[in-house]
């Protein structure tokens, strides 16, 4: 009870921003943007208006903003004057990306400065400049992934110049799974929007190691041409949809799908979701990417079993039974009759 008091106190004292009185018309016009419509993840409804795909309350400040476009960027205005008190709780902490696009769109003066903290710290250490489409070969032992997979690396400044691209993030969008479900409920979910799915920023040094020793998978790496601004105004949005839950669907609404409405947030004059109203299958989805102009270049980084067979190619039938001979049992290494091999 004394700390709801104190928080009261502190409201009550805080300076008063009052919201400005905007031209209604205006407001439609804003909400009806594309980049609008990709930062809030709306589709056209079957039966008219608006859907977005994103489920979860905690994404909209208006009571009815799933639905209505329009309703949720005149909530976003009014929160965007909250008092500074609120801390890493304003609107302005928890929604950089709209509250950039507003304040440019509108010219919004006045508004209160909060310090938000825990979103620049983030900001800074992940360091946006560039950004790379990530397609890893399928994998046969994950029915969400048997047609490939998609994610998106973050490169910071330096990362083209010294190559190290295995100190940039990862953005990946994945079912969110508790429990250990058998396979025949893991894939009846998966088809049929069980699981939640979420956005997660990681090392990709993470994903790198997963995908190309644990599951032997071939990557193809395809830098984007995105300049550092449309780049940082992405991970602006990652951070909107941190914990933010979506429905899950393996042929869909998956991680190639969410990734095409990242990309549309980046550079809003693209148009690649509407090419898949039914499936988006990861194949396909980088096909269009680089059908869009998107791709600057490319990068194939083969799997270790990949690598291995390549080396052993040209080995006699004898050198390679002495190989795997080694390779059960190390201690030869050490033999005398290993050591005077040429």
């Amino acid at each position: 009870m004394l700390k709801r008091l104190a928080s009261l106190a502190l409201i009550a004292c805080a300076p008063v921003h009052a919201t400005p009185v905007l031209d209604p018309g205006r407001l439609q016009q804003l909400a009806n943007t594309p980049y609008w419509i990709a930062l809030g993840h709306y589709e056209t409804a079957k039966l008219g208006g608006w859907r977005s795909y994103v489920d979860d309350d905690k994404f909209f400040l208006a009571a009815d903003g799933a639905h209505h476009p329009d309703q949720e960027l005149a909530a976003t205005v009014q929160a965007l004057y909250a008092p500074a008190s609120l801390g890493d709780k304003h609107a302005q902490c928890v929604f950089p990306a709209r509250t950039r696009w507003l304040r440019e769109q509108l010219d919004l003066q006045g508004l209160p400065q909060p310090d938000c903290q825990e979103y620049k710290t983030w900001y800074t250490s992940i360091d946006p400049h560039s950004a790379a489409l990530i397609f890893p070969a399928a994998y046969l032992n994950s029915p969400s992934s048997m047609f490939g997979h998609t994610l998106l690396r973050i490169d910071q400044s330096n990362t083209r110049s010294d190559d190290t691209t295995l100190l940039s993030y990862a953005i990946n969008f994945g079912a969110y799974i508790e429990g250990s479900d058998n396979s025949i409920l893991y894939a009846w979910k998966g088809l049929m929007g069980g699981y939640p799915g979420l956005f997660a920023m990681m090392p990709y040094q993470e994903k790198l190691s997963e995908y190309r020793s644990l599951e032997n998978r071939d990557l193809w790496e395809y830098q984007l041409d995105l300049t550092p601004e449309e780049t940082g105004r992405m991970v602006e949005h990652v951070w909107e949809l941190k914990q933010i839950q979506f429905d899950y669907f393996f042929f869909d609404e998956n991680c190639s799908y969410r990734l095409l409405e990242l990309l549309q947030v980046a550079r809003p004059s693209l148009d690649l979701t509407s090419q898949f109203p039914l499936t988006a299958i990861p194949t396909d989805t980088v096909k269009a990417v680089k059908q869009s102009g998107l791709v600057a270049s490319e990068v194939y980084r083969p799997s270790r079993e990949r690598e291995l067979l390549a080396r052993a190619e040209p080995l006699d039938h004898a050198e390679k039974q002495q190989v795997l001979a080694v390779s059960a049992d190390t201690s030869q290494l050490q033999s005398p009759a290993f050591k005077a091999m040429p």
